[in-house]
């Protein structure tokens, strides 16, 4: 590398690791209390390390056995508590957003767009939320992003090699989540349309063709093998449900498939990518204005007809600290903006979109075949999350990168313009920092809340309450109360009778956001919003059974009455 590269790349780890270390220091991350889902992914790592089998939660539908094995890796090395697979996830998020900078740089970006893009990777709210826990949906990006960025370096003196990697880091994505496999099929689409050769019919383009698409091809062959593998033995809850599963496809309105499948990932596409994207939308405003008008009329439309709130779009789960991540009961079932909160946000979003779009339009045409790879597993991967009607940020998440992408490649004001690309710039640079603080802010509210269940919980454990009497919310309860059944005929009812993974009954003790009918309560205590400022109320209840009085319960005393 020469000079000016060594001065780049210093640029991009800096940014990419002190952002990392200031999200570290500053909000503290590291609880013992998991974050949605990750405790079944830690359940399976102690069960492969502890059997030598894989194993999973008969209610799950997904099972990531390559993170799996990567747990148990990291485990051996560095112990297996919540804190070590947390730092585990970090350090795989913070290799991601550089994989994204490389990516960037190797499909023709400069330098400043594409470090501006790696920002906005690093500072959605949803990405650095996940870094600190055990889900896998940053593992997978990483993958993704790796098998793309070796696509890229496939067009040097080594295409071979890299193509096998390629089909290698994509298989692995795949073991993490199925849709890896969108990555091999957008790469070999990528090759086909590129291949100029091919099109014009010269024999040994062929051949070549054959070739650089073998690597694929066993990829391909490898994703099937392992998925056959996989749903040999379906899921309890899979088998037992599969017609009401297959029913929700034709119970949802088509409308409502619109909204969820292509407005609100536009939408949330949008919103997060507004630093980088309204740079485009003001540049190029002749364009951008029409488009954001009608991307925004069509969402007060869809959401009138739907009968839903235009604030509510999009359901950014993980933004700001809202409280239905700890998924207590009692917690609001959608994502709600204030009013005046909710339409700068539709608009904000609709901007951003319409930027996004305008720079698709410039970079397409002119985009290589490894941007093209890119774009294509996006655009698959969007196609196939269509039955997927229970959208969240959490799947819109794999789009990010490819919406980073496209505003890193696009081309800047240039000539009598430089003035105006560097108000945008600075502009960019003002905006991504208010993400940052709101991505730091709600992780910081999420963990603060987090610590204050966990306190409620020792609490009545100290007061000789079992564990299995307490509702502690979805992800403790799984984390403390499931255990794998002794043989697979047992899973069904073993895993019944779980407070908010297996049962919606209510339990002589709940920590809950709201007062719950048929309970009293026992202690009310504070959770604070985001970096402190505000409080939102947690509740310690009692369940009352139907016709007891309460002077008569042969419970615990509780502090509130002593």
């Amino acid at each position: 590398m020469n000079g000016s590269r060594w001065r780049s790349w210093g640029a991009a780890v800096a940014l990419v690791a002190g952002w990392y270390l200031l999200a570290w220091i500053v909000v503290r991350p590291l609880s013992d209390a998991p974050v949605v889902d990750s405790w079944l992914y830690q359940h399976a790592v102690e069960a492969l390390w502890r059997t030598g089998h894989l194993q999973f939660a008969g209610f799950t539908e997904v099972e990531p056995a390559g993170q799996v094995v990567y747990g148990v890796l990291w485990s051996r090395l560095f112990g297996a508590t919540s804190a070590s697979f947390d730092v585990s996830v970090a350090l795989l998020g913070a290799m991601g957003a550089l994989a994204l900078y490389a990516l960037a740089r190797r499909c023709g970006a400069r330098h400043t767009p594409a470090l501006l893009a790696t920002g906005l990777l690093i500072c959605n709210p949803c990405y650095l939320f996940l870094s600190f826990s055990f889900m896998s949906e940053v593992p997978f990006l990483l993958l993704l992003l790796a098998s793309h960025l070796a696509f890229a370096c496939a067009d040097g003196s080594r295409p071979r090699l890299f193509l096998w990697l390629t089909a290698m880091l994509a298989v692995v994505a795949f073991t993490v989540r199925p849709f890896g496999g969108a990555a091999i099929i957008g790469t070999a689409g990528a090759l086909l349309l590129y291949d100029r050769e091919l099109w014009r019919g010269a024999p040994e383009a062929l051949a070549r063709t054959a070739r650089s698409i073998a690597p694929l091809v066993v990829g391909f062959v490898a994703c099937a093998a392992f998925w056959m593998w996989l749903v040999r033995e379906l899921p309890w809850y899979v088998t037992e449900n599969e017609s009401r599963i297959r029913s929700y496809f034709f119970l949802v309105p088509a409308l409502r498939y619109f909204k969820a499948w292509l407005l609100a990932p536009a939408l949330y596409l949008g919103f997060v990518l507004a630093p980088l994207a309204l740079v485009h939308t003001v540049w190029r405003w002749r364009i951008a204005l029409p488009i954001t008008f009608a991307i925004f009329a069509v969402a007060m439309l869809v959401t009138a007809i739907d009968d839903r709130m235009v604030w509510r779009i999009p359901e950014c789960k993980c933004f700001g600290g809202w409280p239905g991540a700890l998924v207590l009961r009692g917690m609001p079932g959608n994502f709600g903006w204030h009013k005046l909160d909710g339409w700068i946000t539709a608009t904000l979003a609709s901007a951003g979109a319409a930027g996004l779009c305008v720079a698709a339009a410039e970079v397409i045409p002119r985009m290589g075949r490894a941007a093209a790879a890119v774009m294509l597993t996006a655009a698959l991967y969007w196609a196939a999350m269509l039955p997927l009607w229970f959208f969240s940020d959490r799947y819109d998440l794999v789009l990010v990168p490819a919406g980073c992408l496209l505003l890193a490649m696009a081309p800047l004001p240039r000539g009598r313009s430089q003035a105006l690309a560097a108000i945008g710039m600075a502009a960019a640079i003002i905006m991504t920092a208010a993400m940052c603080l709101m991505s730091l802010g709600g992780l910081d509210a999420y963990q603060r809340g987090a610590e204050a269940v966990l306190q409620a919980r020792d609490a009545l454990l100290a007061k000789r309450v079992p564990r299995a009497a307490i509702d502690a919310g979805y992800a403790l309860n799984g984390q403390d109360l499931y255990r794998y059944p002794p043989s697979a005929m047992d899973t069904h009812a073993d895993e019944l009778g779980i407070p908010m993974v297996t049962s919606g009954a209510l339990f002589p003790y709940t920590i809950a956001a709201a007062p719950l009918v048929g309970t009293e309560e026992m202690r009310r205590f504070s959770w604070p919003g985001p970096f402190g400022f505000g409080a939102r109320p947690l509740y310690v209840l009692r369940f009352i059974p139907p016709g007891t009085h309460t002077d008569t319960l042969l419970l615990p005393p509780s502090p509130a009455n002593g």
